[in-house]
C-alpha cells in the first residue's frame, strides 16, 4: 500500500492490480484479493492514513482469514504498532511487509518478503507482524535499524517469532503471553495528534520549549538518556518543565535513547525524581510502540488522565515486558 521512501513513486492502482501475475507463486498459497485504500510515499503516512486502514481491515475481518500491508519501510513500525493497539482482540494475521529494493530489480527482496509474508497470513499466527529480511517480528516490538540491509528490523527487547528457510519455522513460546489474549474484538479507527515527542541532547535548554507549554499538547514523551537519565542541574535541567506539565493535567512518559534495555526510573536520582513528579516509564517499548499507544490511549480516552496512566504502564497486546 505504500512504496518505499526517497525518489521512487508510489504504486498506482493498476500496478497493484498487476502484483499476482508479477508473484504467480502467491496462487498456489491462497485466494488473495488486492485492495489499495491509498498510495503515498511512506513518508507522508499520517493518522487519518492509519485510521483508513485499519477502519478497512475491521470491516473485511469476517470475510478474510489474515491480511497482508505492503508498506514503506520508513514508517512500517509506527503503523503496525498502532494496528496491534487499535484491532486488539482481532485474533487474525495482520502481516506487514515491503522490501529495500524496488520488486523491478534483479536482487530485490521484495518477492521473498511478499511470499513469506502471504504463507504466515495463512497459517494459524494471530497477531499483527513484520516479515522482513526471513524474520517475523512482533510488530510492536520492531524498529527500523537498517537504510540497506534486507535483515531492515529488529525486536531488541524480545525475540524473534520465526523464520524461514527451507520452510517456515514459528518461535511461539512466549506469544501467549501477550497481554490481555481474552479481549473481545472492539475495533478503534479515530486516532488524533495529541502529542510531542523530545529527545534530550547536550545543550538542550529549558528556555527552548516555553511554546511547547502554552500549546494544546497533551503528552509528551521524554527520549531520555540510558534508563531514563535527563539533566537536572539549573541551566540545563528538565524537571521545572516536567513538572509544569503535570501540573497542566498533562502526561510526561518517559523514553530510553536506547535500543535495548529499559527505562528504571528508580535507578539514578534524575529519573526518581521525575517519577515522583508524576512522569510514567516508556519501560522497554520501543520509540514507535510508545509514541503508538499514547496516541491510541489519548485518542480513546481523551478526558481519563489516570486511565491512560494506568494502561499506558500495563501490558496490553505484547508491546512490553511484564516482571
Amino acid at each position: 500500500m505504500l512504496e518505499e521512501d526517497g525518489r521512487r513513486r508510489p504504486r498506482n492502482e493498476s500496478s497493484a492490480a498487476s502484483l499476482l501475475s508479477s508473484v504467480p507463486e502467491l496462487a498456489q498459497l491462497a485466494d488473495v484479493e488486492i485492495e489499495s485504500p491509498f498510495t503515498i510515499d511512506s513518508a507522508e503516512l499520517s493518522l487519518d492514513n492509519i485510521n483508513i486502514l485499519a477502519q478497512l481491515i475491521a470491516h473485511r475481518c469476517s470475510d478474510v482469514d489474515g491480511y497482508v500491508v505492503i508498506h514503506g519501510t520508513d514508517t512500517m513500525a509506527y503503523t503496525a504498532s498502532a494496528l496491534s493497539f487499535m484491532l486488539q482482540g482481532l485474533h487474525k494475521p495482520i502481516i506487514f511487509t515491503g522490501s529495500q529494493r524496488p520488486a523491478i530489480q534483479i536482487r530485490t527482496d521484495a518477492k521473498s518478503n511478499l511470499i513469506n509474508s502471504v504463507e504466515v497470513a495463512t497459517s494459524n499466527f494471530k497477531e499483527v507482524a513484520i516479515f522482513f529480511g526471513n524474520r517475523l517480528l512482533r510488530g510492536n516490538r520492531s524498529t527500523k535499524v537498517s537504510t540497506w540491509k534486507f535483515e531492515a528490523f529488529e525486536s531488541p527487547n524480545f525475540p524473534i517469532l520465526g523464520e524461514a528457510g527451507m520452510n517456515i519455522s514459528f518461535n511461539l513460546f512466549n506469544v501467549k503471553a501477550q497481554g490481555r489474549q481474552n479481549t473481545e474484538f472492539s475495533p478503534f479507527c479515530q486516532l488524533k495528534p495529541s502529542l510531542f515527542v523530545l529527545p534530550i541532547f547536550p545543550g538542550l535548554r529549558p528556555q527552548y520549549l516555553d511554546d511547547l507549554l502554552s500549546s494544546d499538547i497533551q503528552a509528551f514523551i521524554i527520549s531520555a538518556y540510558g534508563v531514563g537519565n535527563m539533566p537536572t542541574d539549573q541551566e540545563h535541567g528538565l524537571l521545572t518543565f516536567i513538572e509544569r506539565i503535570i501540573a497542566s493535567n498533562r502526561i510526561v512518559a518517559i523514553q530510553t535513547q536506547s535500543h535495548h534495555g529499559s527505562v528504571s526510573l528508580n535507578m539514578y536520582e534524575s529519573g526518581h525524581k521525575a517519577k515522583l513528579l508524576g512522569a510514567l516509564s516508556c519501560q522497554d517499548m520501543t520509540l514507535e510502540a510508545s509514541v503508538m499507544k499514547l496516541c491510541y490511549l489519548l485518542s480513546r480516552y481523551p478526558k481519563d488522565i489516570k486511565k491512560i496512566s494506568r494502561l499506558f504502564e500495563t501490558n496490553l497486546c505484547g508491546e512490553l515486558s511484564e516482571d
